[in-house]
């Protein structure tokens, strides 16, 4: 079990967000603060790319969740990517991939944004 990293580099307007751990009760507070921090100091493109989770709680989903709906309000996007099996499950189960859209890839999610 390891601590959640969150790394971040923006590339031509788009924030990339590199998730690292299991998101899970512990550390979603973390990852929340994070991307709503990202949102508010004016990222409107957050590509997170999540290859190095390994697991996703509901509270782990809420936490993307709120910067997903801070971002549609102010017209701005969320892309995943890079998902695991086992991640992308949760996130289709839990109805996750009609508020934002997954892709299999960094490149994918790139051309997917407006």
């Amino acid at each position: 079990m390891k601590d959640m990293e969150i790394t971040t580099k923006n590339v031509a307007g788009i924030t990339f967000v590199y998730l690292s751990g299991d998101i899970k009760s512990t550390t979603s507070g973390e990852v929340m603060d994070a991307l709503v921090s990202l949102v508010k100091g004016g990222a409107n493109k957050l590509l997170l790319n999540v290859r190095e989770v390994d697991f996703i709680s509901s509270a782990g989903l809420r936490s993307i969740l709120v910067a997903a709906k801070l971002l549609t309000n102010s017209n701005g996007q969320m892309r995943i990517c890079s998902a695991n099996e086992s991640v992308k499950k949760v996130l289709k189960t839990s109805g996750f991939t009609s508020l934002v859209n997954l892709y299999p890839d960094e490149n994918e999610a790139l051309a997917a944004f407006t």
